[in-house]
């Protein structure tokens, strides 16, 4: 195949910040994310109209409040379970769905959720046709919406009058601009104050850094995906940057083992009646704030930002009631240090002893004071073409104003593959900001899941940095000497670490004897695969401490971790499984002789960095059909994403 059907690019009607959610909650709960995703645009055309329905069900899943005062979950680690909180309601329509035998019987399953057979058929179809998206297409757009706001400041990225001009007619809240974005904008001005902070969207590596006379001041990045990001007319570059090094957790924060998720016995149906026409955003119950970014406009304010190694919406953009218990590890970058809360919860070293806003004196004060590592903890190394840095990481500062344009960085994308263009970031920059108000990435800037367990699902939307640091030290996971360096250094795939932790999370201790380290030609016979080179692929030798190999039939401890990989979806669905077993209509299940000993997890690689692999990335998108792309989500509407609790939100009583 040569690129993507133009069918789907020109109907494609989802959010694309919604799909790693879907398929986070939908492989916890055991349930197909294109229902999960069928189920949102049928009650509310994914969060377009949160108006409550006649039956009085409400938020993006569209709950009655009795059943979501059972079922609903606090997914994203805030303390509070929100229908209007999409990552919470998408992940408790899963849960509900699981009660209701989703697994056996999924036309049941989805009846329950919504009496009316007429619904079940509306939900099928709809999931029939988000299936038949390609897999490259949805792997390319998840890949893309996992980044961060690249400026760790209070910022925006429309014009002063138009950002004024909304501010006059909207009340209460983070407004939309009503802009059309322009389909030949390649690069998006975001504007700061003189000296603020410019980070890494996302993990990887520098491929470029320097001046020149088109960029000014430069630094090129590109993210494991191989999606590139070009910061252009910095003021300037540090010398050295802060490299973490692995971090301990006690036993509290290990991740326990979780058998397969049993919800319990439904009751009554999960949603109910029909919604009024128009997206009812004060109807629908939210606190009186909300990020709304419709399609066609240029920008927004940018105040939910990230900037550190965990993840933030910046400082006091959710309410304090959002935020739980803060250890002390990894607290980042405050958008608004003085207020209140953030003050408390670290903004007063930020501010420092001359209380300048967003100014941070050294790497040092930035790691030691902002982040609570001791200097045991980091080490600074130079920065330079080819430094491989962590999400958050400090590349810049916003440069002073010139004559006629104040201050302000020149942001770019480029997405992966030999010949793709560079793009409209508008569209990006929405995903992300849309992607930190669910507060997956949370106000007081901490890790919510240190010192508890987070479930499967919450696991899968974790970061790469996120998922080394638990690999690393969760003692269900053994790992051969080497390859531990091999995490340690990134060198391994997000997705192979997240298979750790999901069979490490299943109750099914898995050893690694195979990684990128010892891979090689003639490395099979020890147990390690070829394969593993590329850093995508992974073998495991025993189970639980038991050996694969003697153990590959019918019912042993190898069927039993397949079937369970088998239950993976969407970016997370592995290329292939390897060992003596192959299953009727899994496709991605394979039979080798050489593999007694060992199964063997692989992946296609999404993106890469080397010709071979680029050459492969042609496949994906043709140039044209990126920019037809864009285009298609410039136009689609965005949802209403709530920055405050709504009055039907309620305390987290754990599952």
């Amino acid at each position: 195949m040569v690129g993507v059907p133009d069918f789907f690019l020109q109907s494609f009607q989802i959010p694309p910040f919604l799909l790693p959610i879907y398929q986070a909650a939908g492989i916890e709960y055991d349930v197909p994310w294109q229902v999960l995703a069928a189920i949102n645009e049928v009650e509310t055309d994914y969060g377009r109209n949160l108006s409550v329905s006649s039956a009085g069900a409400v938020g993006w899943m569209q709950f009655l409040p009795s059943t979501w005062r059972r079922w609903g979950v606090d997914a994203t680690g805030s303390g509070l379970a929100d229908p209007y909180n999409p990552v919470d309601a998408v992940f408790a329509a899963a849960r509900y769905l699981n009660a209701a035998g989703a697994s056996r019987n999924l036309p049941r399953a989805i009846y329950a959720y919504n009496h009316a057979w007429w619904y079940v058929q509306s939900v099928l179809l709809r999931a029939r046709l988000i299936a038949g998206m390609p897999n490259a297409l949805v792997s390319a757009l998840t890949g893309l919406v996992e980044g961060h706001f690249p400026v760790a400041a209070p910022a925006r990225y429309a014009d002063d009058y138009v950002d004024q001009l909304a501010r006059r007619h909207v009340r209460g809240g983070n407004a939309a601009v009503p802009i059309e974005s322009d389909p030949q904008q390649k690069a998006i001005a975001i504007y700061a104050r003189r000296g603020s902070p410019v980070i890494a969207v996302n993990d990887g590596k520098v491929i470029g850094l320097g001046r020149d006379r088109q960029w000014g001041r430069y630094l090129e990045l590109q993210d494991a995906n191989g999606n590139v990001y070009v910061y252009a007319g910095l003021g300037s570059v540090p010398r050295l940057y802060p490299v973490p090094k692995p971090v301990a957790m006690s036993a509290a924060g290990v991740v326990g083992a979780l058998p397969a998720p049993k919800s319990g016995r439904i009751g009554g149906p999960a949603s109910a009646g029909s919604q009024r026409s128009g997206a009812g955003a004060g109807s629908g119950g939210f606190g009186e704030a909300a990020l709304q970014l419709p399609g066609g406009r240029r920008g927004t304010r940018a105040d939910s930002v990230d900037a550190g190694l965990g993840s933030s919406t910046g400082g006091g953009l959710l309410p304090a009631s959002l935020a739980s218990p803060a250890p002390q590890l990894k607290q980042r970058l405050f958008a608004y240090p003085s207020r209140a809360a953030s003050y408390a919860a670290g903004g007063s070293q930020q501010l420092g002893s001359e209380r300048q806003a967003q100014q941070i004196s050294s790497f040092e004060n930035y790691f030691s004071g902002v982040l609570h590592l001791a200097k045991d903890q980091y080490t600074l190394r130079p920065l330079r073409r080819g430094s491989v840095v962590v999400a958050g990481t400090i590349l810049g500062r916003i440069p002073a104003a010139a004559k006629k344009q104040a201050s302000h960085l020149e942001f770019m994308i480029r997405p992966a593959g030999r010949k793709a263009p560079y793009i409209d970031p508008k569209p990006i920059l929405d995903g992300w900001e849309l992607l930190q108000a669910t507060s997956i990435y949370r106000a007081s800037g901490i890790d919510p899941f240190v010192g508890r367990d987070p479930s499967i699902g919450q696991i899968l939307l974790m970061s790469k940095t996120q998922l080394q640091q638990r690999v690393l030290s969760d003692p269900r996971v053994q790992i051969y000497a080497c390859g531990r360096r091999d995490i340690a250094t990134g060198q391994i795939d997000r997705r192979i670490l997240a298979d750790m932790e999901f069979l490490s999370a299943s109750g099914l201790k898995p050893y690694v004897s195979g990684l990128k380290c010892g891979a090689g030609p003639s490395s099979g016979a020890n147990g390690i695969d070829p394969a593993g080179q590329t850093g995508q692929s992974m073998d495991i030798s025993k189970i639980n401490n038991i050996p694969v190999k003697g153990h590959q039939r019918p019912g042993s401890i190898t069927d039993l971790t397949i079937r369970r990989l088998l239950t993976l979806q969407g970016i997370f669905k592995p290329t292939e499984i390897a060992s003596l077993i192959s299953y009727k209509g899994q496709s991605n299940t394979i039979s080798l002789p050489d593999h007694s000993n060992r199964i063997q997890i692989a992946y296609t690689a999404l993106f890469g960095t080397n010709k071979t692999l680029s050459n492969q990335l042609t496949t994906i998108l043709k140039p044209g059909q990126w920019i037809q792309l864009i285009q298609r989500l410039n136009a689609i509407p965005e949802p209403t994403v709530p920055i405050n609790p709504s009055k039907y939100a309620i305390k987290d009583k754990g599952r």
